[in-house]
């Protein structure tokens, strides 16, 4: 063993023969490994020291890696053994020497839709098999589909991690501070492992979609710039389409493949993985290809191009857009001395809402008959204890049914899901302030449905 490192060189539970150091993240180390007696390579995972200490993660642990140690499956790694060593949880798996999907993506870009059913047919299948077992993996992402070369040379994609997932849903600041954590990642999460809502297979199926719509254009559906940002967008925001975000053409079937499992609500997505391989295959079998849909492109171009003409406006000419907010009446309650350019007011104004400042929350406000649109707070100062006012506000109905929006930091994940929670329409961390204003006016447009 090294002095570095003492894990290099250990001989853990009496089996694997640890080398080398392969990779850490958010969840713990990677070492490659030989297996005594049977001589085959090995991946060691060895997990973060204050897992072991905690009894209950420690059972829950040995139960999903034991289910997940009998997941046998071609798309799936094999679980050799699992367990604790010198104080340290680990599991022991197949070793894989290939690419995971995001390098894949980074160095070829977005793939044509054939090979994306070929690569995502497999994910479905080992899902299948999983979720027949019950066996969730809640941590889907590019990262953890590898890609390798069957006996025959061919690509074959398996999928890593299943059932590790569970190991830090108690400890949410580990969750969403470390970009890639064991208990998912902010842009594949799907809406309620945001809330920390209890899962089922559905879970998998959005970030089943996200994959999807990251391969079929390049980035995934939602980036901010915070982890809170990014899980913000997953609960209120609509995804773009792909076709309005790649560059050239997308395959339109399975743009809508993905968008079905992009759906919020999971009782609006695909029940089932079953489903999803179904699309998929569909998908490939009608008569379209690429040189199809870039004639369509090019002919919705052509068609523009010429009703600008016909109607005389020059290809250089822009259409002044309209203001976000116009005609909206706002009453925005922030204390005072929050900076001109960082006001919630300041940006409502500036898209064309009428808005009412208030300074206070110590006296619950009063709104007169037809005035008053949606309530906008900023919790800024004070996250905790004027969320605990904006509740008993809610609950007592003094907002009279207004939507009501929260401005509030930057990951701040309690902040977020108890605006939720206690029947906040949006929450805005103020790196995204900008978007305020649409997020407003959407909020208002759903409460008058």
């Amino acid at each position: 063993m090294t002095k570095e490192d003492p894990w290099i060189g250990a001989l853990v539970a009496g089996r694997f023969r640890v080398e080398s150091l392969i990779g850490e993240g958010g969840m713990g180390r990677v070492y490659l490994a030989t297996q005594l007696g049977l001589k085959r390579r090995a991946a060691v995972k060895v997990l973060h020291a204050h897992l072991a200490q905690k009894d209950e993660l420690a059972v829950r642990f040995e139960r999903e890696a034991r289910t997940a140690s009998m997941l046998s499956h071609p798309n799936s790694v094999i679980v050799y053994d699992f367990g604790q060593w010198e104080g340290q949880l680990y599991i022991a798996m197949e070793y894989l020497e290939g690419r995971g999907l995001d390098q894949v993506l980074l160095r070829q870009g977005r793939m044509a839709a054939d090979r994306i059913v070929y690569f995502m047919g497999q994910l479905c299948d080992a899902l299948s098999a999983a979720h027949r077992m019950d066996l969730l993996h809640r941590d889907l992402k590019p990262e953890n589909l590898i890609i390798v070369k069957d006996a025959d040379g061919r690509e074959q994609l398996k999928v890593v991690d299943f059932g590790l997932a569970f190991l830090m849903e108690g400890d949410k600041d580990q969750r969403l501070t470390r970009d890639g954590s064991v208990s998912g990642t902010p842009a594949y999460m799907s809406p309620e492992q945001a809330l920390d809502k209890a899962l089922d297979r559905r879970s998998d199926i959005y970030a089943v979609g996200c994959i999807l719509y990251e391969l079929l254009c390049g980035s995934p559906p939602f980036e901010g710039v915070s982890p809170v940002e990014c899980l913000a967008m997953h609960l209120y925001d609509e995804p773009v389409p792909p076709s309005q975000r790649a560059r050239g053409p997308v395959d339109k079937a399975l743009e809508t493949t993905a968008l079905w499992c992009l759906e919020k609500a999971p009782e609006n997505r695909p029940q089932t993985i079953d489903e999803v391989k179904v699309a998929l295959l569909e998908a490939i079998d009608r008569p379209s290809d690429g040189a199809m849909l870039a004639r369509a492109l090019e002919e919705t171009t052509r068609r523009r191009e010429e009703r600008a003409a016909a109607a005389g406006i020059a290809d250089t000419e822009r259409v002044a857009r309209p203001l976000v907010a116009a005609g909206l009446e706002v009453l925005v309650l922030q204390c005072a001395g929050v900076d001109f350019g960082r006001s919630a007011c300041t940006t409502l104004r500036s898209q064309g809402a009428s808005c009412e400042l208030g300074e206070s929350l110590d006296v619950p406000p009063v709104f007169e008959s037809g005035r008053t649109d949606a309530v906008v707070v900023d919790i800024r100062s004070e996250p905790a204890a004027m969320l605990d006012t904006l509740a008993s506000w809610l609950a007592g109905g003094v907002l009279g049914g207004r939507p009501l929006v929260v401005v509030g930091p930057d990951d701040d994940m309690s902040a977020m899901t108890r605006t939720l929670t206690i029947g906040g329409a949006d929450y805005v961390p103020e790196s995204d302030l900008a978007r305020l204003p649409k997020k407003l006016t959407r909020a208002v447009r759903r409460r008058k449905r």
